[in-house]
């Protein structure tokens, strides 16, 4: 055996243990808090709030799914709220007009083209991907509004909330729906060349450039499948509480954007599990449920889970610094 095979071995199992000492470490600290939170709150653990934060959590799942392809290219999406605000308001209205599986048919395309637009501006005129999205949160969440009025949406078939509240085995529909989405995500990304490329476009876009893959086109893609999953989100939410407003998911894109760099993707690009952000999406899941239990004032949350983001992106930082000193 040469010693380049001994070398290139000993590396690969470097990185395995590196990678598997990440996940650990990602695990090790969710099972503190559930372990403190329950001893804090006694209601955390009952079974009914069980089922009631992995319904909560499921959108937030569902999003973060494309979110983590997004930043894995290395570029953000901060619309996904506006999106899934909009694709559940139009489908609400549509819904008693055209039917359930018209109206899923239309409403799912609407991510899709946000995604192609924000995709469009980011690679064909160089407009940074937060300002891009910025613009079409803006604009998604001003056609929310204009859809419902300003009301509340609520003229939901029951036959579609069978998705939003069923719970075979005990477990909540949109929960199941939301692990397969991410399953997805993971195949997407791990077993195809197309996730091959988004990893390479993350890494080095200018090396990826010359080893002759279109950049262009995978990051419109990858924006597509973002605003593809936050419509699929807006219609799994709108399925389990049966009613939508314009302001729904206000700041969902920043809880899942903490969720996914807690969950160990890079804030740069190139790095990254879906399946760690799981972890992350539920860390963030557990904080808000806990505060909500221990009755700690609303106005409060939201500098909970800003500090939490802080935190994610100093850890980032910390991250790469001590690697870059190797």
């Amino acid at each position: 055996m040469s010693t380049y095979t001994l070398e290139a071995g000993r590396s690969n199992l470097q990185e395995s243990i590196r990678r598997s000492y990440g996940l650990i470490q990602s695990v090790a600290v969710l099972l503190v808090l559930v372990v403190v939170m329950s001893i804090v709150s006694p209601r955390f653990a009952s079974v009914i709030n069980i089922q009631n934060l992995m319904a909560q959590m499921s959108a937030a799942l569902i999003v973060a799914a494309g979110m983590t392809i997004v930043m894995i290219n290395g570029e953000f999406d901060i619309s996904v709220g506006a999106v899934l605000a909009l694709t559940a308001s139009i489908a609400g209205k549509l819904m008693p007009e055209i039917g359930i599986t018209a109206t899923f048919a239309l409403a799912l395309v609407v991510g899709p083209l946000f995604g192609l637009f924000a995709g469009v501006v980011v690679t064909k005129f160089g407009i940074p991907s937060f300002i891009t999205t910025l613009g079409t949160m803006m604009i998604a969440r001003s056609l929310a509004f204009v859809t419902t009025q300003g009301q509340v949406v609520s003229n939901v078939p029951e036959s579609f909330r069978i998705i939003g509240l069923g719970r075979p085995l005990g477990i909540p529909m949109p929960f199941i729906i939301a692990i397969l989405t991410i399953l997805a995500g993971y195949v997407l990304l791990n077993h195809t060349a197309f996730g091959k490329k988004v990893y390479a476009i993350g890494a080095n876009r200018n090396v990826a450039a010359l080893s002759g893959i279109n950049v262009d086109r995978i990051k419109i893609v990858c924006l597509m499948i973002c605003g593809l999953c936050a419509s699929f989100a807006g219609m799994v939410l709108l399925a389990r509480i049966g009613s939508i407003q314009a302001d729904t998911a206000r700041g969902l894109e920043f809880e899942v954007i903490a969720g996914v760099v807690i969950g160990g993707v890079s804030l740069s690009g190139g790095q990254g599990n879906i399946l760690r952000v799981i972890i992350g999406v539920v860390v963030i899941a557990l904080i808000r449920n806990f505060l909500n239990l221990a009755r700690i004032d609303i106005f409060w949350q939201d500098f909970a889970t800003g500090s939490i983001i802080l935190a994610a992106v100093l850890l980032d930082a910390l991250q790469k610094r001590i690697a870059g000193s190797r």
